[in-house]
């Protein structure tokens, strides 16, 4: 198939045999027959009676059914009996156990649906992202999980969080008028929209450019299904096990019947013998014990809301010898936080709390703040939320967020100093903006406050050094020095920092005309802040318990 982003929107829509409008319902219909669902496929999962049989597939298992064939053939009828209810038994425990585990993984499946908003025939229609076809035209907006591979047709200020793809957990601001090389990367490729990531800002309009199996997404599925899977290590070991008591019992028997030979034993005798040894040297009672035990695992491991599907896996976690972990996500947050603020010529503040929910402390490395450092962080702040494009909020018992990554963390970081996002926009009404571009690398906001109009500027340190000319210390206000700051947003990056500069002053604009750059002059640089994805904070003693357990953790990421 052709390589969309190397293609225009409209070459795109000409390629997927598409237009602006959207599919007709018949022909999204006729498409969905031809490519099937847009879905990941699932497993066949076994019936009672699959599962049933399949708790025979043991090594052991051939033995002790042997074992009752030969007590039968010896006419050892309580053997047989016992042997052959010990396999009943075993079977219906491991059946029970492992078919309520995949009943409550179907449930769990079912209650997750996934819908989007599609244009048919010039209409918009929201529909089960399952009936997702290839020439769809699919509308975008934040907070949105993208359900398949789009090229984008339209973005405006559209942010896209690939992190579940790139392990990237900066987000992408996309364009849909950029054209790229066949062999740009994925995390490079600025004019298209890959499934299972997450609109963090902006609107967007796309065509669908493959679904299922077919996404970047369906290629790691598809790379992993099908792989043959390594053995349980208790059934490598009871496989060793099974056979090193079958070699010892055959030679055990072959010796005793050798003896009884001879003696001059009759031969009919001498197997019936042989055999009888056989048969009461097997431990037909350990597959129950191991059921039995098994399942009490599954138990406690359901009590702590974990779902096991086979009961042998409850003994490949506790064999676990080293562990590979991702690092976006599942050691950190996933989520910029700010730690650290640095005004010019004083050593960085910490800022404390959690990484979502908006409290915490500032500290220096004195101790509390000041009354003047009080001053100098409500103004930072104030400036952190007059230009920012986010959303934090109180809903429904827990807060939530919307918005580019470092925009909701300077939110945040302004709400635990107590300056309120709502509020402060409701005084300082915004009168112009200049939006964030990765060109631009910096946006700017103008307000109106007590009468005057105030510029607040966030954005690379770089840019923002051509905009000022002064910068704010405890001791006032003196002329900027781009060495120092240079040096300090240095030793924050080393640190593993996202550095944000923050930048205001007061400006006049007279009538109609509009806010660009050029105003952008003789500001105030108030200081800079330091962003970075954190740890969770159970990580430390979870890697801690796992070290104390004698196994291995490896950091797998993309960095």
């Amino acid at each position: 198939m052709t390589a969309l982003h190397t293609q225009t929107a409209n070459q795109a829509l000409t390629i997927l045999d598409s237009t602006h409008h959207g599919l007709s319902i018949a022909e999204a219909l006729s498409r969905l027959g031809h490519y099937g669902p847009n879905a990941m496929p699932q497993p066949a999962y076994p019936g009672l009676g699959q599962l049933f049989f399949k708790q025979f597939i043991s090594p052991l298992i051939y033995v002790l059914t042997a074992a009752a064939v030969f007590s039968l053939i010896i006419q050892e009828w309580s053997d047989a009996g016992f042997i052959t209810a010990v396999l009943i038994v075993n079977a219906i425990i491991g059946t029970i156990q492992e078919y309520s585990a995949q009943q409550a993984a179907i449930a769990l499946q079912q209650l997750v649906t996934t819908s989007c908003r599609v244009l048919r025939g010039g209409d918009t229609y929201e529909i089960d992202a399952r009936e997702l076809v290839p020439g769809d035209i699919i509308l975008l907006e934040s907070g949105d999980r993208i359900p398949a591979d789009i090229r984008l047709l339209t973005s405006n200020d559209l942010e896209i969080d690939e992190s579940l793809l790139t392990g990237e957990s900066i987000a992408v601001l996309k364009d849909a008028n950029t054209l790229c090389k066949k062999d740009t990367v994925i995390g490079d490729r600025f004019n298209m929209a890959f499934a299972g990531t997450l609109v963090n800002r902006g609107r967007s309009q796309g065509v669908v450019a493959a679904t299922g199996l077919n996404t970047e997404l369906g290629a790691i599925a598809t790379a992993v299904l099908g792989k043959q899977t390594a053995k349980a290590p208790l059934l490598v070991r009871m496989e060793k096990f099974t056979h090193k008591v079958a070699i010892i019992v055959a030679i055990a028997a072959i010796l005793m019947a050798a003896i009884a030979f001879m003696r001059g034993m009759a031969f009919a005798d001498m197997f019936m013998l042989a055999v009888a040894l056989a048969v009461s040297a097997i431990p037909e009672g350990l597959p129950v014990a191991l059921t039995v035990t098994l399942a009490i695992g599954m138990k406690r491991m359901a009590k702590r809301h974990v779902i096991i599907r086979q009961l042998i896996a409850v003994e490949a976690l506790g064999s676990c010898t080293y562990i590979a972990t991702d690092k976006t996500g599942t050691l950190t947050v996933n989520q910029l936080t700010v730690r650290r603020i640095l005004i010019p010529g004083q050593t960085a503040w910490q800022v404390e709390g959690d990484s979502l929910i908006p409290e915490g402390e500032f500290i220096t490395s004195d101790g509390p703040l000041t009354s003047t450092e009080s001053q100098i962080l409500k103004q930072l702040c104030q400036t952190a939320v007059l230009t920012n494009e986010g959303f934090i909020g109180h809903r429904q018992g827990g807060w939530t967020h919307h918005g580019d990554s470092v925009d909701v963390a300077l939110l945040i970081m302004a709400h635990k100093a107590g300056i309120i996002q709502a509020e402060t926009l409701n005084s300082y009404p915004e009168l112009a903006s200049i939006a964030f571009e990765s060109e631009r690398q910096f946006s700017a906001s103008l307000n109106s406050i007590d009468h005057v109009q105030r510029v607040s500027v966030k954005g690379a340190l770089e840019q923002l050094l051509t905009m000022c000319s002064t910068m704010q210390t405890l001791d006032g206000t003196v002329a900027i020095d781009p060495e120092q700051l240079h040096r300090q947003a240095h030793e924050l990056a080393s640190q593993g920092y996202r550095v944000i500069a923050l930048a205001t002053g007061d400006i006049q604009l007279a009538d109609n005309e509009v806010f660009c750059r050029e105003h952008l002059q003789v500001l105030t640089l108030i200081g800079l802040v330091g962003l970075i994805d954190p740890l969770r904070p159970e990580a430390q003693s979870a890697v801690a318990a796992c070290h104390q357990a004698g196994i291995q953790v490896a950091m797998v990421t993309g960095d």
